[in-house]
């Protein structure tokens, strides 16, 4: 154990901590370690220099007003300062500086976003299959454990029990929740290892062979907001535990060396992806076009 982590903030479960606090707290998360996928240099300096985009603000919103509804109205504010001809004003200029004043411990959201944010709080609220997990449980639970000598931490957005099992269940918004076209989106985002570390971080912390059971809900972020529930199957988390536990093994490799190379380290030839070689005719037959 390294002395950054021979004092622990806790270890176990506690739900409805806040994020900034669950923030502050030590350990490795799934969210930065995947980002060794791409390359250790990305990892360190997204490991100092965390991001966050309108789409990220929009997706944390409507977790919000779905799972936590009366924290969605104290933490959130509605800039709809609107010009005489009736247009949204820019963030900007004296009415906006007076409305931030006014609301600097809020995150503010535009009237569009917020009508967004409702329509997929409906939605989902509507689904009586992904209501049978939300009717009852605990939001935003914050998981801290120690894996192999290291602190590890976890955030799941959803805790409960269906049928005397605990089940985590994540929300997500999409682009498209079909199977085959989230399944793919999963892939590429690395939704399959939060899912193992998620499910390992549980059950090393419950112990006794507790098996809990691993759930998506999956909203559509343009409307009509459909709404799909996926279970994830045991493969599907053991494919997650092989790939962060190589990413670990790699993340060790760097710090024991300190070095934090990128994606591509020696000088190599460019090649470019088979299709831009197809005929028109090939091309048509795939469904593509030039």
């Amino acid at each position: 154990m390294s002395a950054a982590e021979e004092t622990v903030d806790f270890l176990g479960i506690a739900s409805r901590v806040p994020y900034r606090e669950y923030a502050a707290l030590r350990g490795r998360s799934i969210t930065r370690l995947k980002e060794l996928k791409r390359s250790p240099k990305h990892y360190k300096h997204r490991l100092n220099n965390p991001k966050e985009t309108p789409s990220l603000t929009l997706g944390t919103a409507a977790h919000t007003a779905v799972l936590e509804p009366e924290r969605f109205s104290r933490d959130y504010a509605i800039w709809a300062e609107r010009t005489e001809s009736g247009n949204l004003r820019p963030r900007n200029g004296k009415f906006w500086d007076a409305f931030a004043s006014q609301h600097q411990d809020c995150t503010i959201i535009t009237a569009n976003e917020y009508e967004d944010v409702l329509a997929i709080q409906t939605a989902v609220r509507s689904d009586p299959i992904a209501m049978r997990y939300l009717e009852s449980g605990d939001p935003e639970v914050s998981m801290q454990w120690m894996l192999d000598g290291h602190l590890c931490k976890g955030r799941l957005d959803w805790l409960t029990t269906i049928d005397g099992e605990p089940a985590l269940v994540g929300l997500k918004t999409a682009r498209d929740c079909r199977h085959f076209i989230f399944g793919s989106a999963a892939a590429k985002l690395g939704y399959h290892l939060q899912w193992a570390y998620y499910f390992d971080g549980y059950t090393t912390i419950k112990g006794d062979g507790v098996v809990p059971r691993v759930v998506e809900i999956v909203v559509e972020s343009d409307a009509p907001h459909a709404v799909a529930v996926y279970q994830i199957p045991f493969d599907i988390i053991e494919q997650g535990r092989e790939e962060y536990e190589d990413l670990l093994v790699q993340l060790a490799e760097c710090e024991a060396k300190g070095e934090w190379p990128g994606p591509v380290t020696e000088e190599q030839i460019l090649t470019l992806p088979s299709w831009v070689y197809q005929t028109q005719d090939d091309l048509s037959e795939l469904g593509l076009e030039m």
